[in-house]
């Protein structure tokens, strides 16, 4: 019998990890697991996307602390870097994971582009995919090689391309566009680097010195790569992790105000009530419940 595996992967935050087995090494294209019903694992912002197979089991996932899924055998969902999770194990369950960076969609460039709609916008709502029988006889085949202990990165991401292949000739365009709704973008690069240093430059001048743009030229390409003009887009992101962090209960109110810098807690509360749809003690409040 195989041995259980810890899920340990960079941003992620392990719970209940009790005899479960070794610590997965970091930065690998593919990992399978067997995880204990009640397993508990958190992804905070900013990490590498993942796709999550769910060969065989059933797990609960919180997306930034407030919309919840189930997602069952034969399905798939993808971890996207700006957004946070809690994912639960409702039953013993096998997952083939494969983790892709940014840069491994940069050679995908021309078949990412011909997903983009020219006239409609892309749904921003999570996604779970039916994994169809050719990509799940794929999948099969990939535990036996990754099990096997084959992780050479020439040929891993040799069959990462291959999932690629696989998911642009089997699904919809418009089913693809939405589940890989993080990585559209004519302009991977700049999206990564937004991500990566938003939290950090604090501010949209900031962050278009620090893109070494002029403020209205990094608005422009913003909107372009976004959708939306970077200044709501920060304010999303912000509200996403403030969320997280009332909802993980660890801070007062106060420390979370002063933690996200409002020069008062009824700016906070103004806040809160604005893009949460409540004041903070509200949402605090649930929590005991």
């Amino acid at each position: 019998m195989k041995k259980q595996s810890i899920l340990s992967i960079d941003g992620g935050k392990c719970k209940n990890l009790e005899n479960t087995g070794e610590i997965l090494e970091k930065h690998r294209i593919w990992e399978s697991l067997i995880l204990p019903k009640d397993y508990r694992y958190e992804r905070k912002l900013s990490s590498d996307p993942m796709i999550f197979f769910i060969i065989k089991g059933s797990v609960s996932l919180l997306v930034n602390s407030l919309e919840k899924h189930e997602v069952f055998s034969s399905e798939m969902f993808m971890i996207q870097s700006d957004n946070s999770y809690e994912m639960t194990v409702l039953e013993q369950t096998q997952v083939l994971i494969c983790v892709i960076p940014i840069e491994a969609w940069y050679a995908e460039q021309k078949w990412i582009e011909e997903l983009i709609p020219e006239n409609e916008n892309i749904s921003n709502k999570f996604l779970k995919l039916p994994v169809k029988k050719v990509v799940l006889r794929f999948l099969l085949l990939m535990l036996t090689y990754v099990d096997e202990g084959i992780h050479s990165v020439s040929f891993c991401e040799l069959k990462r391309r291959e999932l690629f292949f696989l998911l642009v000739f089997y699904y919809k365009k418009s089913e693809l566009a939405q589940f890989l709704q993080y990585i559209l973008s004519k302009d991977i690069k700049f999206k990564k680097f937004v991500v990566a240093n938003f939290q950090t430059a604090g501010n949209v001048k900031a962050l278009a010195k620090l893109a070494n743009y002029s403020t209205s030229g990094f608005i422009k390409k913003f909107q372009k790569c976004f959708n939306e003009s970077p200044y709501k887009w920060m304010q999303k992101q912000k509200a996403k992790r403030i969320s997280v962090e009332i909802n993980r209960g660890g801070k007062s109110l106060q420390e979370i105000a002063n933690e996200f810098n409002f020069s008062s807690y009824q700016h906070f509360s103004v806040f809160c009530k604005k893009k949460l749809g409540a004041p903070p003690t509200s949402i605090f409040e649930k929590l005991s419940y």
